[in-house]
Formats: structure tokens, sequence, C-alpha cells
């Protein structure tokens, strides 16, 4: 068998999402479907597609447009945005209280998947702040696994100001009085 265009396993996880969102949030299935579809699309278009892809295309495109009769779309794109920031907002605060976990990385990597896929909203290119929680989320996720595969605690590290002030203040303090003649 041979394995799948670059295409299909660029597409095959917003189809994944399509498939487990589709019972809960069928509104943000539909456009997680939609843009692997316009994966699938663009890749025909430029000659770079199998016949798997082209078949895949169809039988999603087709699963599309017998979501679309069925949904109210009014609100997709809000609906869309809005599912997506939770998600990450929700990873966010658990990885802050220094809670991070598998599921914060599964939390992440999801967020930045929906969040990439808003993008079909923006004409293809996300505006910049969903684009640097979309790149935040897949780099946390990524980094996440990493630390869970080394054993090592994937929380980060507390913010500066909660770390105490290290032991150069103290030279830094002395400093001026060691400069008095």
């Amino acid at each position: 068998m041979a394995a799948p265009s670059a295409a299909l396993r660029k597409a095959e996880p917003f189809l994944v999402r399509a498939e487990e969102l589709a019972q809960h949030a069928p509104v943000v299935a539909y456009y997680c479907r939609v843009y692997a579809v316009d994966i699938l699309i663009k890749a025909h278009q430029r000659g770079e597609s199998s016949p798997d892809a082209q078949a895949k295309m169809l039988a999603e495109l087709q699963k599309a447009e017998d979501a679309k009769k069925q949904l109210d779309l009014t609100q997709g794109q809000e609906a869309m945005e809005s599912f997506a920031l939770q998600i990450f907002d929700s990873a966010d605060a658990k990885d802050q209280a220094r809670q991070t976990d598998a599921q914060s990385k599964r939390q992440f990597y999801v967020a930045g998947q929906l969040l990439e896929a808003c993008a079909q909203f923006y004409g293809g290119e996300l505006p910049p702040d969903l684009a640097e929680k979309s790149k935040y989320a897949k780099y946390r996720a990524i980094q996440i696994q990493d630390c869970l595969r080394r054993g090592v605690d994937p929380s980060p590290a507390p913010p500066p100001d909660a770390v105490a002030q290290p032991a150069s203040t103290e030279f830094t303090a002395a400093a001026p009085a060691a400069a008095d003649p």
C-alpha cells in the first residue's frame, strides 16, 4: 500500500477532529471538515494530489455539504473561534497553574489545530493574535510531549517575579557603598 499523499497527511488531523466533534460541536466539526477539504482541493489544483486524496476530498466534500443543510452557520466563525480559544485558554490556565499533564498536551494540540482552521475565515491567513496562539499551542504540545517522554516536569517555569531574588541583587546593592571614597 502506498503512503498517503502529503495533502492527505495534512488534512487527516482536521478530519479526525471533525469526527470527534460531530456530536458535541457540529458547527466546529463542519468547519474542521471544510478546512480539510480546502487543503485537499488546493493540493489537487497544484497537481499534488493522489487518487486516494481525490477520493477522500470528494467523500468529505459530500459530508460537509450534507452537514451544511442541517446546521445554522450564521454564527459559525464566532462559534469556531470561541471553541478554539476556550480549549486554548483551558490548557493555558492549567499550564500556568503548573498542573501540566498529557491532557494539557492534547488540549494544546487540538487548540492549535482549531485555531489554524480559523484561517478559512481570513482568506487563509490568520490574524496575528490567533496566529501567535496557534503557534504557541503547537509549540507547547510538542514541548510537553518531549518532557513527558523524558520524564521531566512539563510545567512551564514560574514567572520571573515569582522566583526568589538572585544573590547578585545583594552585590548590586553593596556596589554603591563600595564606590564611596
